[in-house]
């Protein structure tokens, strides 16, 4: 028999809920199998949900509860609010495993400031702004985003390396204090070891950024390569090679029009330091 994996509840959404399976399923005296086998699952897709690498959609989740013998909810209180709520985070799943999985993570946005780096007041200013958006979708974009940025903060975090034009400086969100304080993040985070910020200065008349944003991933240890393309309405993930390749030399054009890191990271506490002129 293999040796159990520890689950740690606060690594993230998905491994609080493993954690609360399992601790179910123990007390209930139930193999991994045998609750499988009560929900359509195998006992390693079980496994899976218990250690947080596996999503358990809302339907089976009631059927745990079923089969364990828990009150109603007991389960369904834990699942992420990504996968229990907003049907429109299903297209985007397949790429958060991608991104959660990722050893290194390159990244390019030329209007706002990329999801993982957002601060939640300025996320809540960008959904706000979507048309049709509910303050109940609001909510739930917004949490969603939020527990993106726990693989920020993980025991061996991925690379990021992060490079924004300088117009997203630029740019008001929301209010003066919810731009500086996005802004302050910013250099926080630029000065993480595992994140390498570069900003793209104005001066250097570059147009390879005119195009969407877009995220790359990579997973070190199988070389699992894929991308993430921001468009209205929603994105889109790629994954083949043709697709793969020219993204990734985009990527390598744009950021050779950045500054280097120390000299970016200035640009940001130089622009903190300017009044603010949209009054």
């Amino acid at each position: 028999m293999g040796i159990e994996r520890i689950i740690d509840p606060e690594t993230s959404p998905e491994a609080r809920f493993g954690y609360k399976l399992r601790e179910r399923r123990k007390k209930a005296g139930m193999t991994l199998a045998q609750l499988g086998a009560r929900v359509a699952l195998t006992g390693q897709q079980i496994g899976n949900v218990e250690r947080g690498d596996r999503r358990m959609d809302e339907d089976r989740t009631r059927r745990c509860e079923e089969a364990l013998g828990l009150s109603p909810n007991d389960l369904a209180q834990h699942l992420p609010r990504r996968c229990r709520k907003n049907l429109s985070f299903r297209n985007f799943l397949p790429w958060l495993e991608r991104e959660k999985r990722a050893t290194e993570l390159c990244t390019y946005e030329g209007l706002i400031v990329p999801g993982l780096l957002q601060t939640r007041e300025y996320a809540e200013a960008i959904c706000r702004g979507g048309p049709g958006m509910t303050p109940e979708q609001v909510e739930e974009t917004v949490e969603a985003r939020m527990q993106r940025q726990a693989i920020l903060h993980q025991g061996k975090p991925p690379y990021l390396y992060a490079v924004l034009d300088q117009g997203v400086l630029l740019r008001p969100v929301g209010s003066e204090k919810i731009t500086r304080d996005q802004l302050q993040r910013l250099l926080t985070m630029g000065r993480s070891p595992n994140i390498v910020l570069q900003i793209v200065p104005l001066r250097a008349m570059s147009t390879s950024g005119l195009v969407a944003g877009f995220m790359i991933a990579r997973t070190a240890a199988d070389r699992d390569e894929a991308a993430y393309i921001d468009a209205p309405g929603g994105g889109r993930m790629v994954d083949r090679l043709e697709s793969l390749e020219k993204l990734k030399v985009w990527f390598q054009t744009i950021r050779a029009d950045a500054l280097p890191r120390a000299d970016s990271l200035a640009l940001i506490e130089e622009r903190l330091e300017q009044p603010w002129i949209w009054n």
